[in-house]
Formats: C-alpha cells, structure tokens, sequence
C-alpha cells in the first residue's frame, strides 16, 4: 500500500472512531437500572441488594444504576451503621465500572447517609434533605471506625469533607473559601487553624450549617456545596430517568428483590374481555401459589373493549408489587394495537420482536395502532381512552406526548436537546416557544399520520426494554438469565378450558338449538320433564359461558331473556293462540342470547352488524329447533324405553271416541260442557264428556284427573276448559 493510501486509510479510521462516540450520545436513551432501598437497612436488605446488582452486572451490565434511598417518598432513618457501611461497600465497588447515582427525594439522616455518599453521584428533590448523622438513637461517631469509613467512601469529595463531618459534629463550624493553590472552593472547619490556613482570605458563612448544630442540608444548599449533583423539580422517576437519559422502560423497580427466578409463560389470544380478564386473574394466583415470580406474557390479542383492558393492565400492575410479587415481561412477536397496547403497558418490561424469521419479510412488531378506534368511537370517548393510556404510560415513565401521538395526527413532536446535555420529547410547538433552552435534533412524528411504534423506534423511545431478531421468545429468557427449558407452560384451569370450549360460535350455535328443542318438547309434549331439564342446563351453559364474568351487559341480557320466558309462557297458559306476546317473546329471547356476547351496548355500525349475524344465527337455529322438536315428537313414542317418558295413550274406546270429533263442527258442539278429567290437564289432557274421550287445554294451571271442568271457549279444534 502506498503511503497516500495509508495516510487515506488512517485518517478515515480516525474519522469513524470519532464518529462512534458522538453517535452513541445521539442516542435518546439507554438502559439502567433502579434499585429501591428498603428502610431500615438490614443485612438481609444489604443481600437482596447484592443479589439485584451483582448478578446483573455480571451477565448484562448497564452503565447507570439508581438507588432510591427513598421509596413513595418516605424519610429514611438507620441507627445501624453496620448494615449501612455493607451497603457502602456493594455500591462503592460498582463505581469503576458504573455510574451510581443515590435517589433522595425525602429526608435522609442517621446513617443511612454513609451508602448515599458511596454513590458516584446525588440526585435530590427540592423538598429533599440530607445530613444529621447524628440523629436521635445514633451513637457517638466512633473517630478510629465510624469517621474513618466516611472518608474512605467519600475520597472524591475532599473539598466537601468539612460539610461532611458537619453532619455528624456539631464542633465543626463551617465555612467557604478559596483554595490559595488552585483556586478551587473548598470548605473548612473555621476551628481548625490548619484547614483555615489552606484557605485565601476570611471563609465565609455556609447556609444551612449552624454553629452548635449538626447540618442537614436542603437540595439546594447540597447542590450549592457540591454534595448534590442534580436538583429535580418533583423527584419523580420520569424527572431521574430524563436528567440521566435513562429509557424510561428501565426505570422499574426490580420485581424479583433478590429472589431466584422462577418463570412460567403464557399466550393471551382472542378479543381482551371480561373473560379474558378473569382468566389472567386466576392464572397470576396460580403462579403466585406456586411461588413463580417471572411470567412471560405473550400477546397475540386484537380488538375488545378499551375499559376492560385498562382494568386488567391495572391488575397486571397490582401483581408486580409486594413481597411475591411477579415481573410480567409482554412479549409482542407481531403487534399489539389498540386493547393489546394497554396490556402491554400494564407489564413490568416490553419487549418486541423485529419478526426476521427465515422465508418471512423483516416486518417489525408494532404497538399502539388506534386507528379503528377513532373511527368507530366518538370523539369524546376516544378522549377518554386517550388519557386512560396516558395516565397508564406515565406510571411507566415513559413520556404522555408519545401517547397523544397515538391519538392525534395533527401533533408534530420532536425531539429536543439542551445546552447541559438532556434530551427529551415535546411538540414543534413548545421546542419554538423555548427555542433559546432547547435545539431540536429530530422529528419523531410528523403530522398528518398516527404514531405507530415499530420495534426499533419502541426500543429508541423507552417504550420497549429490548428487541428480539425474531419470534422465538429463546432470546427473551436468555436476557432474563433463564433456560427455556425450566420455563413452565401455564395452563388455564379446566373451567376457563371448559368456557373457552363453550364459548367457540358452533357450540354456542349447537346449545342453543337444543335448548329450544327442547323448550318446544316441554310445551308441546307437557310432562316429558327431562327435555325441559336439557333446555335449562342448555340455556345456563351459553349464558354462563358468554356471561365474561362482567356486569351490566350480562344482566340485560340475562333479563331480556327471562322476559322472553314470561311473555311465551303468558301466550300459552293466559291467551290462547299466538299473537304478538309470542312473537315478542321470542324476539326477546333471541335479542338476550345475542346481547350476552357483547361486554356494552353496540355503538358503531360494525358491533351492530355483529349483533345482527348473532341473532340471525340464533333465528336459524330456533327454525330448526321446530323441525327438530316436531320430528322427536313424532317418532319418540315408537323408540323402546324413551316411549315411557311420554303419558300412557288413552284405551281403544278413547281412541274411537277421538276419531268421532274430527272436526270444528264437533268441537263447538261442546262449549259449556262438564265433564270428568281422564287424565292430568297439564296443560294439555283427556277428559270424559259422558261416552267421548277428548283431548282439551286448561285455561293455564294443573288440573288433576277426576276432577270436573267446563268447556269456556274452542278455537278451531282447540278445546279450552276450567275447572268447576
């Protein structure tokens, strides 16, 4: 090679090795890690944090980890300087490979104090507090033990040392001034003459440091000395994870707290309802009973009701927390729009699938398309969604404009940078408004289009943890340190597979016609009994089954149905013939068999075109439920055994008596006579007028044989009577 070209290949080597730092800084985030503090600390709290950091840093290590000495905000006091020194220790070492940053955003005395200075970093809240070692029940500070391990944790914080020992020495009395060799701000113990002579000049009064008293230090005062690095407006997770450029995915507390994983994996398929609902419910206890602590949480759902997916998003959440709870990791190998989006936000971690698969196009796995909703639904209730979401998203961390965006394809955001170095995302809008803070660095989303997240930009927004390169859900268990071997299959209890089974459209088509079978049996045949048995338990199944374990739509439904019951029942008993009691009877029960599959009351053309099918379906299934019930009717008395469900024919001089009325004409001859029941009225029957046996209806009620009735009215060949 010449040397031109070597002076060529040189300097474009340089330029890419240049060029790599500054690319990575333009990334928007990158992952961390937050680790919660209990209060006090214990040895067995300084183990669970061993058991979070070290095995981490081992197998997938992050450049930030958080502590939050103050979870919820709680004060944080500890007079045990042992387990406060351990913990010191874990996070004094992860220092030359980790950036440590201590959380305050409450009040932090006694010893607690000591890790918070073993940080690399402070970041405190402005109602925050720091200092007053030595609190009420803390000892003495020992000079040889106690001093001694505050200045070997804070050897990077010389110029503070004084402000340090201040907290825990009311003798110190405080001052500011400037180093005469270097002209650095140092501080000093005005008592002592040594530390007094480095200094150029008077030093100067330290706000905050009383003299007879031992300091605690405001987060401004902190941040003015050089104790605290960053001052956050409401010390939030979202204010640490944007000051640090944290993804906000990775702002979570660790689920697990030290605890060996234990995982289990499921699908959730189909449309997010009641059900569906119910299900996950009973599937997280089941986990939780068996002492799994990781679920992999496959989402392959689409479509469903936006309030019942936000519920259970809310329940996903309510079992990640306490000591049991589970780290629900919502995987996405294809897409999870609109319901599914909230599913997903509900999880610990999001992770989704660039779909590479081999023979399949590189189609990334997207979250969060809302574009049937917004044109099925009105603009109020969209409204309502939108910010259901957004609450959702910001409990994440993860920023409420990226949801908006979902939402309004009007709203341009982009994504903006300060002179310190933060980055964050706001509409053109606000980036023109404070052009003189903020320089814009690229549009996220343009205007005219919905914000849809493929995985890529996901993963470059905080939204999702991580990406997979394809669908094998392998490389999600590997990230979690687990062996897809020992990742338990969890399988629904036998009474979600059983009304999953009944819930499938030709079972629920097949329950519904003989259920009516026989219902008309019942009415037809009266005193069969076991067809009417069958007709309820049909009817019970298809209502319990689509019933989605939910409320309101279920008791209309449920309602309608009986209401159905009630007005055949009055045409056949209470008005003889078939007028419009019958004819709304029936559509009711039709419109409450249709009505339970639904969770609210169809509200776009779509869910009402739905409805239509259903109850079309359920039509033609009663049709055939005539044909089938007539056909039954017919060769039932000729089947061996189930003949002697029906009652006993009457005797020869019956039947000859029968064949003598073969008319109207007959019929009518007995209106208002008295006879004597042959058998049972129930309604139907025999009775005895005089020599002639013949088949009559009572007016509705059980009549029993032997009794006398008349004759009241007779409708063709139909023969109504009462009893006398």
């Amino acid at each position: 090679m010449s040397t031109l070209n070597r002076s060529w290949a040189l300097a474009l080597s340089c330029l890419i090795l240049s060029a790599c730092p500054a690319l990575a800084q333009n990334a928007l985030t990158e992952e961390g890690l937050f680790v919660a503090v209990a209060n006090p600390i214990t040895s067995e709290v300084v183990q669970r944090i061993k058991n979070q950091v070290e095995p981490r840093q081992n197998t997938r290590p992050v450049r930030t980890i958080v502590f939050d000495f103050t979870p919820s905000g709680k004060d944080a006091n500890n007079t045990n300087f042992g387990a406060c020194y351990e913990l010191a220790r874990v996070i004094h070492r992860l220092r030359a490979t980790t950036n440590t940053v201590a959380f305050v955003h409450g009040a932090v005395i006694g010893h607690t104090v000591l890790p918070v200075l073993a940080c690399k970093e402070i970041a405190m809240s402005r109602d925050a507090r720091l200092g007053q070692i030595a609190a009420e029940g803390v000892a003495p500070i020992d000079e040889k033990v106690e001093w001694s391990a505050y200045q070997s944790f804070t050897d990077d914080r010389k110029p503070q040392w004084a402000a340090i020992r201040k907290m825990f020495d009311t003798n110190v009395d405080l001052g500011e001034g400037i180093l005469k060799q270097g002209g650095a701000k140092w501080y000093v113990d005005r008592n002592n003459a040594k530390e007094v002579a480095l200094i150029a000049g008077v030093p100067a009064d330290v706000p905050g440091a009383q003299p007879g008293q031992v300091a605690l230090f405001t987060a401004d005062q902190a941040r003015k000395i050089g104790l605290c690095n960053v001052v956050l407006d409401k010390g939030t997770k979202p204010e640490i994870a944007e000051a640090y450029s944290l993804s906000a995915a990775s702002i979570t507390e660790d689920i697990l707290n030290g605890r060996n994983p234990d995982a289990y994996r499921y699908t959730l398929t189909g449309e997010v309802d009641g059900a569906m609902r119910e299900s996950l419910g009973r599937i997280l206890q089941d986990s939780k009973r068996k002492k799994g602590n990781v679920l992999v949480l496959t989402l392959v759902c689409v479509g469903g009701a936006l309030k019942t997916a936000r519920d259970l998003a809310d329940d996903l959440r309510a079992a990640q927390t306490g000591e049991d709870g589970v780290l629900i990791v919502g995987y996405i190998p294809d897409a999870a729009p609109d319901a599914a989006t909230f599913l997903a936000l509900g999880c610990t971690d999001i992770v989704l699938s660039k779909r590479k698969d081999a023979g399949e196009e590189a189609t990334e796995a997207v979250v969060g398309n809302f574009q049937q909703v917004i044109q099925a639904e009105r603009v109020e209730t969209v409204d309502a969604h939108r910010r259901s979401l957004k609450d959702l998203a910001e409990l994440r961390g993860i920023p409420g404009i990226l949801i908006d965006g979902l939402f309004d394809k009007d709203l341009v955001i982009v994504r903006v940078k300060s002179k310190s170095g933060t980055r964050r995302l706001m509409s053109d809008a606000e980036a023109d408004a404070e052009k003189d803070k903020w320089t814009v660095e690229s549009q996220v989303k343009g205007r005219g289009q919905l914000l849809v997240l493929n995985a890529t930009r996901a993963e470059e927004l905080g939204v999702a943890r991580f990406t997979t390169e394809n669908r094998d859900p392998a490389a999600v268990y590997a990230y979690y340190g687990l062996e897809a071997s020992r990742v338990k299959e969890v399988t629904p209890g036998w009474l979600d597979r059983f009304a999953e089974f009944l819930r499938k459209p030709v079972v629920t088509v097949l329950l519904v016609v003989i259920g009516f079978t026989g219902l008309i049996l019942e009415l037809k045949v009266p005193g069969l009994t076991v067809p009417g048995i069958i007709a309820a338990l049909c009817f019970i199944l298809v209502f319990w089954a689509q019933s989605r374990f939910s409320g309101e739509m279920f008791v209309l439904a449920l309602l309608l149905f009986l209401m159905g019951l009630v007005l055949i029942a009055l045409e056949i008993f209470v008005l003889p013939g078939f007028g419009a009691p019958g004819i709304f009877g029936i559509l009711c029960m039709l419109a409450g068999l249709g009505l339970v599959t639904f969770e609210k009351i169809p509200a776009t053309p779509d869910e009402w075109v739905s409805l239509g099918v259903k109850v079309s379906q359920y039509m033609f299934g009663l049709m055939g439920s005539f044909f089938l019930a007539f056909t039954i009717a017919r060769f039932l008395p000729k089947v061996p055994y189930a003949n002697r469900l029906m009652l006993a024919p009457p005797s020869d001089r019956m039947a000859d008596a029968q064949s003598a009325l073969p008319g109207a004409e007959e019929a009518a001859s007995l209106l208002g006579a008295i006879g004597t029941t042959n058998t049972p009225l129930r309604p139907s029957g025999v009775v005895r007028f005089d020599d002639k046996f013949v088949d009559v209806v009572s007016d509705g009620g059980f009549i029993p044989a032997g009794a006398r009735v008349q004759v009241f009215a007779v409708e063709g060949t139909r023969i109504v009577v009462k009893e006398v």
